[in-house]
């Protein structure tokens, strides 16, 4: 499988042509486990931004293939940023995505202090294993958001844990406790506002919420 690189400790392979990317875009959600949680990730941000007002400009990082570049362009300006030189293309290439893209890495974002409203960050940090790398990244959300940092990590979860052990996964991920959740983000300066789980009892998946 392959995934837009942004940390030396991502586990996916880097996107080597835009065809890939393409072929990743058709493929990656066409089974219908995958779909449910494709929906259930939609709605669940829809109400996260709904309930607390968010919008503006939002940064998309990293943006992949922009899954979720409609839906956020319901509530303020897009902006999406990538490592991955065919993630871009692919948004280049594509109506009705980004205002505009970037290339850049997550823990070296290439903007401004304070030029978002909001930074939107999905299925990154759980391919960060070393916690100062997860920290460093935190830090570069808060430096670049005026107000809302929205990032989706993994707590530990004991059935998801069973089914990754019992059923062979293309990468690695780390899910963290609450307590280790709680520390850093307040390491990195975020005051973290809700959790909120993607598929409650069943799935590791948080989306997190946190102010600046």
């Amino acid at each position: 499988m392959a995934c837009a690189g942004v940390s030396a400790s991502l586990a996916y392979r880097a996107w080597e042509s835009l065809q890939e990317v393409e072929r990743y875009a058709r493929k990656r959600y066409r089974h219908w486990d995958q779909r449910w949680l494709h929906r259930r990730e939609q709605r669940l941000v829809a109400k996260l931004f709904a309930d607390h007002g968010l919008g503006g400009t939002i940064l998309d990082a990293p943006v992949g293939y922009g899954r979720f570049q409609a839906q956020l362009a319901q509530f303020g300006q897009v902006h999406a940023l990538d490592a991955n030189t065919f993630a871009l293309l692919y948004q280049r290439s594509t109506p009705g995505l980004a205002k505009s893209s970037a290339a850049g890495r997550a823990e070296g974002l290439p903007y401004r202090d304070d030029s978002f409203d909001v930074v939107f960050s999905l299925r990154l940090l759980q391919h960060i294993h070393e916690r100062d790398e997860r920290i460093a990244i935190l830090e570069e959300y808060k430096r670049v958001s005026r107000r809302w940092v929205l990032a989706s990590l993994y707590l530990d979860t004991a059935l998801h844990r069973l089914h990754r052990r019992m059923v062979r996964q293309p990468s690695r991920i780390t899910m963290l406790s609450r307590r280790d959740l709680e520390y850093e983000a307040a390491t990195a300066g975020l005051e973290l506002v809700q959790v909120r789980a993607v598929l409650p009892f069943l799935h590791g998946q948080r989306l997190c919420l946190f102010t600046v």
